[in-house]
């Protein structure tokens, strides 16, 4: 299906707007996809039209100097992003000859072009929704679409399944919720992606930043005192039960600290080749298998890093405790991220066996294999 892009340009040039207009709505600018373009002379116009529209991306000049007389403190299109931001999340292309003057709003959801540099805003037009954000809102806004029109409205599900008040908005949050796991977003970024793939991205070990205010399992922690990250793993329904008065915390170390990450990374300093012993040896930590002698590797648990935490290894032999409002001080814990489930939940599994495991003592296997044989050379004899 064909995807229909709505853009707003906002521009007090009319010449400019229709040239505008023309360059996106054109054949092939957004690949497959078509682009309509919703143009406004005027701020005032651009910003009734973005408190009561919904847009994919906002083009928007800088200046009016006609509007902006009444307005010292900024300037009309400073308020028009403003205004956006209360209202809704759409990515911002700044075209203006006076780039300089707003270098500072740049960021990653607003790009800041000169105008005349076609090259360049075609670019930041393309860039944002390379970010997928605008095909993920619409995604959410279809799964509600369909829901509610297709299923409720339909009467595919009867009225009188629907008795209690509220049970619809509970089903449509909770269809949403399943439209955005893993799975289904790895399927909507992805459409090759294979369900029976176990592999996963990075991020997706994390909720970033942590939803609750209060602490949970899974939560990771930046020690500020101490330099140190560490991992929270009472079990969850204590938190929700609010019987937690002291947290217990597993020291994570940085993979890079670890010697089966330093030594690859000294060969590869020193131009040396790494075997494939070495690369084992870094997988294996990765992979929750510590392969170096003496080693336990049911010890550890490798969490992986991303552009918010860096690589860690959990250490579960390296434990504290702390009291629960102590972990509310932001002046030395820092919360950075939450292993989102069902990975918050097989670290506690394993935590709960490395500690659970029963040793016995071993059967002397290679004194009772000499006896064995012996009573067969015996019977042999006999025969």
């Amino acid at each position: 299906m064909t995807i229909k892009w709505n853009f707003l340009i906002v521009d007090d040039d009319e010449e400019i707007l229709e040239m505008l207009k023309e360059t996106f709505e054109a054949e092939g600018f957004l690949g497959d996809s078509i682009v309509s373009c919703v143009t406004a002379k005027s701020f005032k116009q651009a910003l009734v039209l973005v408190e009561n529209s919904s847009f994919d991306l906002l083009v928007l000049d800088l200046q009016d100097d006609a509007e902006d007389g009444a307005h010292p403190e900024s300037y009309g299109g400073e308020r028009i992003l403003s205004s956006l931001k209360q209202h809704q999340f759409t990515p911002v292309v700044f075209h203006t000859g006076y780039a300089e003057k707003i270098r500072e709003l740049e960021s990653r959801f607003v790009r800041v072009v000169r105008k005349g540099a076609h090259e360049d805003l075609s670019a930041a037009i393309k860039y944002s929704f390379d970010t997928k954000l605008p095909s993920l809102i619409r995604y959410i806004r279809e799964q509600q679409r369909k829901y509610l029109w297709d299923h409720i409205e339909s009467g595919e599900i009867s009225p009188d399944d629907l008795n209690e008040e509220g049970e619809v908005a509970y089903l449509l949050a909770r269809r949403l919720a399943s439209s955005m796991s893993s799975s289904s977003i790895r399927q909507f970024f992805n459409p090759q992606y294979n369900p029976g793939s176990e592999k996963i991205h990075p991020v997706e070990y994390y909720i970033y930043p942590p939803l609750n205010s209060g602490v949970c399992l899974g939560d990771v922690f930046l020690d500020n005192e101490r330099g140190e990250y560490c991992l929270v793993i009472n079990p969850e329904c204590d938190f929700a039960q609010n019987k937690v008065e002291n947290v217990l915390l597993i020291r994570c170390v940085l993979l890079r600290d670890m010697p089966e990450f330093s030594t690859v990374r000294d060969l590869v300093l020193a131009s040396s080749d790494v075997s494939n012993t070495k690369k084992a040896e870094l997988r294996g930590i990765m992979s929750d298998n510590r392969k170096l002698a003496g080693m336990q590797p049911e010890r550890y648990k490798f969490l992986p890093g991303t552009s918010f935490i860096p690589h860690l290894v959990a250490d579960f032999q390296i434990l504290s405790q702390v009291q629960l409002a102590e972990l509310s001080t932001p002046a030395r814990y820092v919360r950075v991220a939450t292993v989102d489930t069902p990975f918050a939940e097989a670290i506690q599994a394993k935590f709960a066996r490395y500690y659970g495991r029963f040793g016995v003592p071993d059967i002397d296997s290679e004194k009772l294999a000499e006896i064995l044989i012996s009573e067969v050379k015996a019977q042999l004899a006999d025969s």
